[in-house]
Formats: structure tokens, C-alpha cells, sequence
């Protein structure tokens, strides 16, 4: 966690940017900036460095303000504060603009699913255009699933691995079944710290895969993991098979928090997306996704 002091906008003049690099991706569907408390760089530098990856497109999807929560429990280290999330859309939507005709830039936001507050969450989503919305299951009832305070938990041993992966199911599920998001996030979170259950989602997977399939949601393809003590990619090869056969599009992600993040192992997840027989994946404008060949 490396927050930098930075303004969060753009700057006000884009310096001449010489030869394109070749287009080779296109969107990278998940980064952060430093008002989550636990990025670093400034905004502009992430587009930047989306441009010099040969990246169409770059999704900016910090995290949601703790909605959920009273304010007294609110983490500046996890989530940026709710004054901030306005200002964040102005930043982003001024740097969409800046950077027209260069790379286009998505207003997005990774929202937490907390069963009991949908229609809360709801209410935030509605209130801005956002391009991409993206869901992730982090907090299970009351604590969080990846928080690296949270590995001795798992090191409980395998009863409660157990439990972990069974509610975090349930509430992916209930996440997948509310409608309020356009892409799954790190759909197998609770392997990042190498923990995994004796059966894929304590016996769930492919109810899970057939509820995403159903919802019409997208699911990342996210390098983060290979960034984390699992050393996988999120979803794991053989989810990815069972929902590439299910028909389930895809999106391109880095959950970079920092700029030299952005675009990381695309190579990679392109060339996993295509062994399972994906050809394309989606890039999200108002909510809509348009598939793009990789």
C-alpha cells in the first residue's frame, strides 16, 4: 500500500505525443488511483502508461466509498472517503476529454456487494454515468476476505478454509442474482493467499457458473493474482474453461494500483482466453458492453 500525494487531475496540458504505440489490447477494465489510500501515481499517469501499452481503452474503476458502513468506521486505506466520489467522476470524465482522440478513457467504479444494502448501492450507482460498474465480493460479514491482516484466518486450518470459500459462494451468487453490476471482479478471491477448499466453491462452481451465465454479467480476466501470494490468475484455468462454455464474455484487467500496473500479463491472459475459445472480449461505454477481438 504506496498512497502518493497527487491532485488526482489531469493535467492541463497533454504534452505532444508523437507515434502511437501499435494497439494491441483492447481495455484494460480495472485500475485504481490514490484516493483509495492504497494506490499510488497520478491519474493522468495511468492513461499514460495505457497508452504506451498499446492499450485501446482504460477503464477507471477506484473503490466505492464505504456505503454500508457509519462513518466512524470508515478505512481511508481501503476506499475513498464519500466527499471524494464526485470529484473523482469530475476528474475522470475532464480526463476523458483531455485525452479524446488519443485513448479512450471509462468512468468506472469497483463496488462492493454487501447483502442487506443493494438498494443503497443502487442509489450511488444511479447517480453518476458511469461507463463499467464492476462487482466484488470482499466483505463477509464483517470482516475482509483479502485484507492481509485476514491470512491468519485461513490459517486456521482447513475447517474453516472450508467456511470461508461456502459464504463467500453464497454471497457471489446473491452479487450475480442483484443486477447491479456489469462485471464480476477476481471471481476466485479467496485462493490470493493460496487457501483453497476441497471441492470449487465448497461444491458450487457450477451453480455459480450457470447464475453468471443467466445474469448476463461479464467476468474479468485479471492478472492481479499472479501479483499475489497465489501466483494464479483470477478466475483459475479451469473456471475460466466453464465459463467460456457457458457463454460467459469476458474483459481484460490489470487491477493496477499503480501505473506501471496497467496492461500487466495481457499477453498472457490473451493467449488464456483463447485457449479456452474466447475470441473477444467487452468493453463497457454506458453500460453497455461492445466485444472486441483480441
Amino acid at each position: 500500500m504506496i498512497p502518493e500525494a497527487d491532485d488526482g487531475g489531469p493535467s492541463s496540458r497533454i504534452p505532444d505525443p508523437g507515434p502511437r504505440a501499435p494497439l494491441l489490447y483492447p481495455c484494460d477494465t480495472h485500475t485504481h488511483t490514490a484516493r483509495c489510500g492504497h494506490a499510488g501515481g497520478a491519474d493522468r499517469d495511468y492513461v499514460e502508461a495505457a497508452i504506451a501499452s498499446g492499450l485501446g481503452a482504460i477503464a477507471v474503476t477506484d473503490h466505492v466509498p464505504f456505503y454500508w458502513l457509519p462513518r466512524e468506521r470508515h478505512d481511508p486505506t481501503l476506499a475513498m472517503a464519500p466527499e471524494e466520489l464526485p470529484r473523482y467522476v469530475e476528474s475522470v470524465l475532464a480526463l476523458k476529454e483531455s485525452y479524446r482522440g488519443r485513448i479512450e478513457v471509462l468512468l468506472g467504479l469497483e463496488a462492493d456487494f454487501v447483502a442487506g444494502h443493494e438498494e443503497a448501492l443502487a442509489r450511488l450507482l444511479e447517480a453518476y454515468p458511469f461507463d463499467v460498474v464492476l462487482g466484488s465480493v470482499h466483505w463477509l460479514d464483517g470482516w475482509w476476505v483479502d485484507a492481509p491482516s485476514s491470512a491468519a484466518r485461513y490459517r486456521e486450518g482447513q475447517d474453516e478454509v472450508e467456511r470461508i470459500w461456502a459464504r463467500y459462494a453464497e454471497l457471489a451468487l446473491a452479487a450475480v442474482g442483484s443486477g447491479l453490476f456489469d462485471v464480476l471482479s477476481h471471481l476466485d478471491l479467496p485462493k490470493k493467499f493460496g487457501f483453497r477448499p476441497s471441492r470449487p466453491f465448497a461444491g458450487r462452481q457450477a451453480e455459480l457458473v450457470a447464475a453468471v451465465a443467466a445474469s448476463g454479467c461479464a467476468v474479468e480476466l485479471s492478472s492481479a493474482g499472479r501479483r499475489k501470494p497465489v501466483g494464479e490468475d483470477y478466475p483459475a484455468p479451469g473456471l475460466v474453461r466453464a465459463l467460456a462454455a457457458a457463454g460467459v464474455p469476458f474483459v481484460l484487467s490489470s487491477d493496477a494500483h499503480a501505473p506501471a500496473e496497467v496492461g500487466y500479463g495481457f499477453a498472457e491472459l490473451a493467449a488464456l482466453a483463447r485457449s479456452a475459445g474466447v475470441a473477444s472480449v467487452s468493453v463497457f461505454r454506458r453500460r453497455r458492453a461492445t466485444p472486441a477481438a483480441l
